[in-house]
């Protein structure tokens, strides 16, 4: 791919399923969609700390035991994020007005979400920290979310709510399970 491509570029591409480079004028068209997206994200976040000990959610599954030992976590760190409501409302009129738009709005909204939750990410300053796990990967059932939403309150502040599937409202939201060295 182009050397001269941001991060957020690159990862767009990926989502739009680039196996080639990218002409200048899709490069053009990538950027004016994370622009737009940008334009409309309203990031928030949200984190809370537990020791392994002591955490009130559930996280006897063996994907979660084997990521905490072969680290030699001792706590845990759940975080959410979200690029907020406007970014879905935009895919959704797109979806009916300009698709092709749509597709890329999405591509970039992906890209973008798990750029800031990287960021948020290191700015915990996690010690020795594992990799971000996510409920509904491995054994770790996807309605570990209702658990994570009841002890995280901060998520109603951030807007977001779960469907009766155990997916997150706004979709442009990811949650995150973290063990470290407390």
């Amino acid at each position: 791919m182009n050397p001269e491509l941001t991060a957020l570029e690159k990862r767009t591409l990926s989502y739009l399923n680039f196996r080639h480079e990218a002409s200048e004028e899709q490069v053009q068209m990538v950027r004016k969609a994370i622009d737009e997206m940008k334009s409309v994200a309203r990031l928030g976040f949200a984190s809370k700390f537990f020791s392994l000990e002591e955490c009130p959610i559930d996280l006897s599954y063996k994907s979660l035991s084997e990521l905490f030992t072969k680290s030699g976590s001792d706590s845990v760190a759940f975080l959410i994020s979200t690029l907020g409501q406007a970014v879905d409302n935009r895919i959704e009129r797109l979806s009916k007005t300009d698709p092709a738009k749509m597709v890329l709005i999405d591509a970039a909204a992906n890209a973008y979400i798990e750029e800031v939750t990287n960021e948020f990410q290191k700015r915990l300053v996690l010690k020795d920290q594992t990799f971000r796990f996510a409920p509904g990967y491995g054994d770790v059932p996807l309605s570990m979310q209702k658990q994570i939403f009841e002890h995280v309150p901060e998520v109603r502040k951030l807007g977001l709510t779960l469907d009766d599937g155990f997916l997150m409202h706004p979709f442009k939201s990811m949650t995150g399970i973290i063990g470290f060295k407390g």
